[in-house]
């Protein structure tokens, strides 16, 4: 069974929120509980590609509802699980080698009758919500949850299929679980916290690069192409597929993929490194040769800002607190009226890089051990510069932890 989902938790959460089972569609929230993706019907982003259900009772399994075609990829990565299937739109059948003097047609002709499909089965042209419901009020009545209160992560399914779950499965009440989900992947797991310090490492080998490399002369997408490379050599032998997402700006004012550097120029690099799903996030900030004594004293402002909030960046307070901290330390330094809607994020496995909890002002959620968090402080001055100063957090018992290992202080290119 995956690592991540800590069941205890999710029964503490459930019982706090008075649900009986968690319903999860999101592709990204399959992925999260099962440890497998959901397959490419979860490309339609609709509700039915598959379903996790998470009881609130400990001794129950997790069950599942998966596309038949990645029922296999899906059973080895959650042994533990009750697995049902549902029909897409792909066909596969069962073959084994034969001397038997039979055609290929006929083999593979009796690799799928012996699946032992009914006379009537027929795929669909996709996948069909009804189709996987039925398999998610099998499961349901096997847990005994056929009458229950269960979560459903409305933050992801639409209208439309929330109307037709609730005519498929009539005698549960259904409420919104993203909360719920919310709150229980905002603690890590050891392997999730893994394969974010991993993701850090990655992205810092890319910035170091780009670093040594970046010259007056070279093209925004020139100096991309640079911090790629970095995070592909530094990648290189891992059996995690890794990606990168790039929040450049390169100049006083914000910029095409075409800008080219010149010297005077500052360079914000906002960098995303995600690990089989989960995203790592950072940003550090350069200019091409010695910095303006504006643009020295801007990033400054921003280190001193950094500090007055990591601070309040303590297990038991508020998040809001942190928020609070970083914008009285813009005013105190002259930015009385820059407003920033959030000083970060939780990270982790989700459709971006920004997922709950957020460092924002009206965020009544408690700083807790074992969360990820990327604290950041953005300052955007349209003429002078885009910086964007921004560490990865593993929150202890103690306090913070930085995942990061380049210096925060503004760095000078060639």
């Amino acid at each position: 069974m995956t690592d991540f989902v800590d069941r205890e938790r999710a029964t503490r959460l459930m019982e706090h929120a008075g649900i009986e089972a968690l319903v999860l569609c999101e592709p990204e929230a399959f992925q999260y509980a099962t440890g497998a993706w959901i397959g490419a019907a979860g490309l339609f982003r609709r509700a039915g590609a598959g379903f996790v259900v998470i009881p609130r009772r400990g001794d129950l399994p997790i069950g599942v509802v998966v596309a038949d075609f990645y029922a296999a990829q899906l059973r080895a990565a959650s042994p533990d699980a009750l697995v049902y299937t549902h029909p897409i739109w792909i066909e596969s059948a069962p073959f084994e080698a034969s001397t038997s003097g039979h055609s290929l047609g006929e083999r593979i002709e009796a690799g799928l009758i012996s699946l032992g499909r009914g006379l009537d089965f027929s795929r669909p042209g996709t996948f069909e919500l009804a189709n996987s419901a039925v398999q998610l009020k099998r499961i349901l009545g096997e847990f005994g949850l056929d009458r229950a209160t269960i979560g459903i992560d409305l933050d992801f399914v639409s209208a439309t299929d929330f109307s037709a779950l609730q005519t498929m499965l009539p005698d549960c009440l259904m409420i919104n679980g993203s909360p719920v989900l919310d709150r229980l992947r905002a603690i890590k797991s050891q392997r999730e916290i893994d394969l974010l310090r991993q993701g850090i490492v990655l992205s810092e080998a890319g910035l170091v690069r780009l670093r040594e490399r970046a010259a007056p002369g070279m093209r925004q997408s020139d100096l991309v192409a640079l911090y790629r490379e970095g995070v592909a050599g530094a990648a290189a032998g891992l059996s995690h597929p890794v990606s990168t997402a790039e929040y450049v700006t390169l100049g006083a004012h914000a910029k095409g993929a075409d800008a080219v550097a010149a010297t005077g120029d500052p360079l914000k690099c906002d960098m995303v490194c995600t690990l089989t799903g989960y995203a790592a996030d950072m940003s550090r900030n350069f200019v091409f040769g010695p910095p303006s004594a504006d643009q020295a004293e801007l990033h400054a402002i921003a280190e001193r800002a950094f500090e007055d909030g990591l601070a309040q960046l303590m297990p038991g307070k508020p998040i809001s607190g942190v928020h609070r901290a970083a914008t009285e330390s813009l005013a105190r330094q002259g930015l009385r009226s820059y407003r920033r809607g959030h000083f970060g994020h939780g990270v982790g496995q989700s459709v971006f890089s920004e997922q709950w909890p957020y460092i924002a002002a009206d965020c009544d959620a408690e700083i807790e051990a074992g969360m990820v968090l990327a604290y950041e402080i953005p300052l955007y001055i349209n003429g002078l510069a885009s910086f964007n100063l921004e560490d990865q957090f593993l929150i202890t018992p103690d306090g913070p932890v930085s995942m990061n290992r380049l210096p925060r202080r503004l760095e000078i290119i060639g």
